[in-house]
């Protein structure tokens, strides 16, 4: 499948009325996970698994880290897989879940015309002072979170000055794309348009492929991506608790032996 022709558009509203048909039960399971679980094709290899050890339907929808969280806090899914940690705590201390169970790791990584030898502020610095396009996800997912941070990091160690507006905290200048689209379309664009864009290793594996564009990963710790499972609190069914028990036993071994056109994409502790 030509993944370049994967360019999802996600509507925020009507989100919620995809899952109504569905109501919490102990048969079944309602998910919101990130984008990149999908698309990486770990999340259909995990709930497939999951479906034949037991006697579970899912259904998932999959959108970015905030938008999974809203519909967490409205009660509209079961639980969630979402890859934004403090984001993941404010949600925990609003009393919308107990806690958070770490189910895999990986890396943000850049992908663009150009490979980056550097550490990721270096790196950041030159899209910056180059004025080298970028697309952003802009869509308030973990990885449009992840991408903030190191803008803000940049304004800290260099004093280069940004903006925040709508589309979140960043540079200003007709080099930056705010697209507020997933990671595929992000990563499209850029093919398309010789950009840059940051994505999660996984996804950039899987589009690799089919693009002109190099991956770049960094050693830096601020680029570290986990993977956590939350169950929501107010429609707490067996069924959460039962995807969660599987997650860390039968499939930790499925995530830790997981490729991508032979290359690992997830790892676990």
């Amino acid at each position: 499948m030509n993944l370049k022709a994967l360019v999802i558009v996600m509507v925020i509203f009507p989100l919620s009325g995809c899952l109504d048909t569905m109501e919490s039960s102990d048969g079944s399971l309602r998910l919101a996970t990130t984008t990149s679980m999908r698309d990486s094709g770990l999340l259909d290899a995990l709930i497939l698994e999951f479906e034949n050890l037991h006697d579970v339907d899912v259904e998932y929808v999959a959108v970015g880290t905030g938008a999974a969280l809203q519909l967490g806090m409205s009660g509209d899914v079961d639980a969630l897989i979402v890859h934004a940690p403090e984001r993941e705590a404010e949600f925990i201390e609003a009393g919308y879940a107990k806690g958070r169970t770490l189910i895999a790791r990986n890396s943000f990584v850049l992908v663009g015309p150009d490979q980056y030898s550097t550490t990721i502020d270096d790196a950041f610095s030159l899209i910056y002072e180059e004025e080298r396009c970028f697309i952003s996800r802009g869509d308030d997912s973990g990885t449009h979170s992840k991408e903030q941070d190191l803008w803000l990091l940049l304004n800290e160690t260099r004093g280069l000055p940004m903006v925040e507006d709508a589309n979140g905290y960043h540079p200003s200048g007709s080099w930056y794309y705010s697209i507020g689209q997933g990671m595929g379309a992000a990563i499209n664009m850029a093919d398309e348009k010789s950009c840059v864009t940051l994505s999660d290793r996984a996804t950039a594996l899987q589009f690799q492929p089919d693009i002109n564009l190099q991956r770049s990963e960094f050693n830096d710790s601020i680029m570290e991506n986990q993977y956590a499972y939350l169950i929501v609190d107010s429609t707490n069914t067996s069924s959460s608790i039962l995807f969660q028990e599987f997650l860390v036993n039968e499939g930790r071994t499925l995530i830790a032996h997981f490729t991508i056109n032979g290359n690992y994409a997830f790892f676990v502790d």
